[in-house]
């Protein structure tokens, strides 16, 4: 049977910025159940008392804090790294075996530098190429006769580095993103390996969603370091 304290925190999770105005303590906890009084009372069919709901919204607070703590506890934050590369571009193309065909042979075109940007997913109808702005021409023109169903310029890269063992600990990823969120940044893409994640950004917003992450994930400067062709930090 669901309690007052399940139904508070399946509508916190329900908007994931009140969880963290919640998390950060910027909400007046009566006003929050007496918007809430209502909704808790249809579900759970009888009369409940506005203190009630505080209480539940106070240990909710309690336990997203304790996870935040426990989250961090983990050595994989210790070890995260961070850096920022400028200057990607990413194609979107209608899958076919042809179009796969040639995508899996764009990588031939690059000319190996360590500056290369170069990513293929292939999803169930589509193919998102992400590269190095220099390349758009030469891999538009390789994928000639094919359909492309966007170009997106001016995108950022910013790349979190950490121990494969994060990929076991519940909400790494969702932290990430949350934080994001919080500032009103989009992430336009997203991919990840084994050891890293990488965030496809709008370069107008690259900067700030590089502070935003190095500064609410607690990764120190001495651990952090922006790529040669993005903000240089030592």
């Amino acid at each position: 049977m669901p309690t007052v304290a399940h139904i508070v925190q399946k509508q916190v999770r329900a908007l994931p910025q009140l969880e963290q105005f919640i998390e950060r303590d910027l909400v007046s906890f009566h006003r929050l159940a007496r918007h809430l009084r209502p909704l808790i009372e249809r579900e759970l069919g009888k009369e409940v008392e506005e203190g009630a709901i505080v209480m539940a919204l106070s240990r909710l607070r309690e336990k997203l804090g304790e996870r935040k703590a426990e989250q961090f506890k983990n050595p994989a934050w210790e070890k995260l790294r961070i850096s920022l590369r400028d200057g990607a571009v990413e194609i979107d193309i209608q899958k076919t075996p042809s179009a796969l065909a040639k995508a899996q042979s764009l990588q031939s075109l690059l000319k190996g530098g360590q500056q290369d940007i170069f990513s293929l997913v292939s999803g169930q109808y589509e193919l998102t190429v992400i590269t190095s702005a220099e390349y758009e021409k030469p891999f538009l023109s390789a994928l000639k006769g094919e359909k492309i169903l966007h170009v997106e310029r001016d995108l950022s890269l910013i790349y979190l580095l950490f121990p494969s063992d994060v990929l076991y600990q519940p909400g790494f990823f969702d932290r990430i993103l949350r934080e994001l969120v919080w500032e009103d940044i989009n992430v336009f893409e997203l991919v990840s390996t084994l050891d890293e994640l990488i965030l496809a950004i709008r370069s107008e917003q690259a900067a700030r969603a590089y502070d935003v992450l190095r500064t609410r994930l607690e990764i120190g400067k001495s651990r952090s370091q922006k790529d040669q062709n993005g903000i240089k930090e030592k």
